[in-house]
Parts: C-alpha cells; structure tokens; sequence
C-alpha cells in the first residue's frame, strides 16, 4: 500500500528505451542520485533523472527503488544537460547516452573505490575508538599517525567540493579559432590563465598518438595539473582523475573524445586540437556525436571559454567564424605543404616501377633518415616484398592512416602515401575538404610528405577552403544544412539521406523523421564519411 510520504523518480538506465522508467521512493531524491533498481528480471544501476508530481502511471503499477547508493558520486547537474543535448541532437536515448558516460568498467571501478572507501572509514573509526582509551607517548604517536594517514587518504578520494568552493570564471565570450604551426603557445597562454584561477579545463585530442606530442609539449610547464585520460590509460589511473575533477581542484584534463563524459567541476576552458579530424565522430555505437561539437555544447553548459585549433579548418568552423559567431586569430590560413605526384602522369611517361614512382624512388634513397610509406588499398604482404627488392638497405616502415594516427611515424625523415586517393572514404561532397585536411595532418608527423594520387587537384591546394564553401552554399549542402542518414544495423549501409535547413524548425524535422525511422535502422546525424 502506497504511503503519502512517498514520493516518484524517473531513473535513467543505462539501456535503450525511447522511455524512462517511473520507479517510487520513499523519501524525496534529487536528481543524479545514484539507485538500484529492478526493470524486468533484471537490476541496473540507475540515475535520477528527474522527480515526477504525478506519475503517468496508476501508482499500484510502479516499482519501488530498490535502494540508494550512497557510496557512489552524484551526477551533477551539468552532466545530465549535457547528456540530454547528445540525446535530443543525435536522435538517441538517455540511456545510451548513460551507457556512453558510465560503462560498465566505469561502474566497478567506482564500486570498488566506494568498497575500499567504507574499508577506510571503518578502519579509521577503530583508530578513533582506540585513541579514546589510555596509552604510553609511542602508541598514542603512532596510533594518531596512523588515524591522520587514514584520514587523508579519505580526503583524497572522497565526495566533490561543494559548489560554492568553485572559482567564478569571467564570460567566455565567443568561441575563438586559432590558426597556424604556432597554435600551442595560444594553449598554454590559456592554460595558464585557467591554472592561475584554480580552475579546471578540457583539452581534446582527436587520437592518442596526438595526445601523446601534446602531453609531451605541456608536460614541462603544466605537469603538477596535468591528467591524461583516454582508453590507453587504466581504469585506475581514470577513475583518479574523476575524483581529482570531482574535488573541485584546479586540473588540466587532456583527452580524447571520452573525456567529455567526465564530471568537471569549474570547467573555464576547452581547447579542442585538430579540430577539423574525422576522428572526433562517433561511429559506433550510439550516442553518434561529433567530438568537436559536443565538446563547444558542453562549453556552454559550464560557461567555459572555447579555443578550436586546426591547420586546416572544417568547413563548419569556416562557416561560423564568416558568420561571427567564432572569432579568429589568424588571416587565411593556406593547406601545409605536401609534394603531389600525379600517377597517370607518371605512367604515361614510364614513370611508374610497380606502386612506386621514379620520383617517389628517388626520394626514399635521399632520405636522410627513416622512411614511412602510407599504405591504402595496397596488401601488406606484396608491399612489404616490394619494398624489400627495391630497397634492401634502407630503414623502411609501413603503416596505414589508423595505425599512423594511434602510434606516430616513429621520427620517419619521410612519409610517403603511396595512393592517397584510398584514404578519402566516400566520393562524396566532402572529398576535397577531405583532402585538404589530409594533407593538414599528415604535416604534422614528418618534415617531408610525398602523396602519390590519381587526382593531384585534390591535394595540391588549387581550391581554396572559400571556394569549397561557397559550392557548399550553392548545393545546399552542410554546414548550410544538417544531413540525417538512416543506416543499416550492423552494416551501416545508408539507406536514405535528408538535408535539413538550419533554422528554428530543425529540431521538429529531426524528430519526425526518427518517428518514421525503418526497423533495424538507427539515425547518424552530421555523419563525416
């Protein structure tokens, strides 16, 4: 039998369903407390969602709670905001949203930090009680020793600051794009302005290998604030530097795309690096987002400032910062130079051996230190054999664009792409901004980059960004609209394409179309390839 005193929740679970469960509590519960509750034959833990006046559901039908987890952090407020922008902008539940944030290896690390937590305060009470009695100086030394050590430790993994102890950072203002070789220095300006204020910032890798050089480049000036966090680093290791945001001290989170899930706590600053690389997409499984703009989303939500660096920018940033809705530090910016080699050119004057140039040949021989060639479509196999007969003394490696962003090119004096063309995925709208970035980010990991391809136009900068965006605008492509796929699952074929216009009926045609969306089909939204 219900009591008055009893009141309802809606609990986020970490499944997919286009509905939150009601469940009954028998004292009132904010919201990103942590439950447990039962939904079928099965227990999940929970989140508070939300408190319910009047429940859609006759009250004899709703479940009860099956209890509160105390023990575990609350998700804050700016979380769940950030949670429902990814769930209503890339038409997913919450709770694949909440599987996103908390995953399961999530979830047992914070329980068995919350299990060792109890263990520690246990621990402590018995050293308390045991000071309480009569002692000689060298046991009550060491058995206060030992209760300030106890009791330190649970300082250093206990429950977040409260809010009123975090620092008030100024307006943001708008986002600002910064341009150029030179960018990091506008990072650690930033960063240090953040540190200085005992704030907390984000800054946003699109790969590990790319977290690595920046970790390397900040380290020595910021490393008594500095936590890196991305699938490479252990459970421990990010379990610790959620409790370190959680505590409200001052941090420098560097991160790939993951780190957005992260309960800061004063966030004033993200800088998000390389911001134009298709990496930052989501591809599997939901929530779908895009590093990038999700990450500007939840800049918003803290009031943070926000720094977007690229050597090349996407297409979308272009377009804001034309609008004034970005600012920028630099003039136009042109493509980073890369050396093209124009294949057909080549084999209509013999100048072809097999995959390789005559000029690509000549250029390997002259490198003056290692060598690493891009493979595309070509079999490892076969190419490591080619490349043995033609060049049987030199330090030669071979990596595909995957392997080259995750692990570095290992110092290479040299990168070569043997057939560039293999590395846009799609023919599309997008393969000459593809291109261009490209080119952008192979730059970055050799001071020499030779691209073999079949369309030199393409990587060689003879369109301009501008020029890119002004077709754009013709065909009504994105960034002019948003474009909706709907994608086998499993395969992610797309079955259909819808550009939408970006106006104050966006958000309506989304839904509609996910109302009519086929079984066995999800929705991608500003999908990159």
């Amino acid at each position: 039998m219900m009591t008055a005193a009893q009141t309802f929740v809606q609990v986020l679970l970490p499944v997919k369903l286009r509905w939150i469960p009601t469940y009954s509590s028998p004292a009132p519960l904010e919201a990103g407390t942590r439950v447990c509750v039962a939904l079928g034959r099965r227990r999940y833990d929970g989140v508070v969602w939300r408190s319910l006046e009047r429940p859609d559901l006759p009250p004899e039908r709703i479940q009860p709670i099956l209890g509160v987890q105390d023990a575990l952090p609350r998700v804050t407020p700016e979380e769940l905001c950030f949670w429902e922008f990814l769930s209503d902008y890339y038409l997913c539940t919450p709770g694949e949203v909440y599987k996103a944030a908390y995953p399961l290896l999530k979830l047992r690390s914070e329980q068995t930090a919350a299990s060792q937590l109890a263990r520690l305060r246990e621990r402590l009470d018995k050293r308390e009680q045991a000071l309480a009695g009569r002692h000689n100086e060298r046991v009550l030394q060491r058995l206060t020793a030992e209760r300030d050590a106890l009791a330190a430790q649970i300082a250093r993994i206990g429950q977040a600051a409260p809010a009123a102890n975090r620092p008030t950072a100024p307006a943001p203002g708008k986002p600002l794009v910064v341009l150029g070789p030179d960018r990091r220095e506008d990072y650690a300006a930033a960063l240090r302005a953040v540190v200085s204020t005992g704030g907390q910032a984000l800054v946003l890798s699109p790969e590990i290998a790319f977290c690595d050089k920046l970790e390397a480049a900040l380290h020595p000036e910021f490393a008594s604030w500095l936590q890196v966090f991305h699938s490479g680093r252990t459970p421990v290791s990010r379990r610790r530097t959620a409790e370190t945001l959680r505590s409200g001290a001052p941090a420098i989170v560097l991160g790939t795309r993951s780190a957005l899930f992260l309960p800061f706590r004063g966030l004033s600053l993200v800088i998000i690096d390389e911001e134009q690389d298709p990496a930052y997409k989501q591809a599997e499984p939901a929530p779908r987002y895009h590093g990038r703009d999700a990450a500007v989303a939840l800049a918003g939500i803290h009031g943070a400032r926000v720094l977007l660096g690229a050597a090349v920018p996407s297409l979308e940033t272009l377009l804001n910062i034309r609008l004034g809705r970005y600012g920028v530090r630099q003039g136009p910016v042109q493509a980073p130079a890369a050396e093209v080699i124009d294949i057909p050119a080549e084999r209509r004057k013999r100048g072809m051996v097999g995959t390789f140039s005559r000029k690509l040949i000549a250029a390997i021989q002259a490198a003056p230190g290692p060598v690493l060639l891009l493979r595309g479509w070509e079999r490892p196999d076969a190419l490591q054999e080619e490349v043995g007969q033609l060049f049987p003394d030199r330090d030669i490696r071979i990596k595909n664009l995957n392997a080259l962003k995750r692990e570095g090119a290992d110092d290479a004096a040299l990168l070569a792409v043997l057939q560039a063309d293999a590395l846009i995925a799609r023919d599309d709208f997008r393969g000459d901004e593809r291109a261009l970035q490209l080119v952008g980010t192979l730059c970055r990991f050799a001071p020499r980059v030779l691209i073999q391809t079949a369309v030199p136009a393409r990587f060689c900068g003879a369109r301009s960004l501008d020029e890119l965006l002004d077709e754009r605008r013709q065909f009504s492509f994105p960034p002019y609209t948003r474009l909706v796929e709907f994608r086998r699952q499993g395969s992610g074929e797309v079955l259909e394409r819808h550009f939408l216009a970006r106006d104050r009926q966006l958000a309506a045609r989304k839904a509609e179309l996910l109302s009519r969306l086929p079984d066995g089909c999800y929705p991608d939204v500003d999908p990159v390839d």
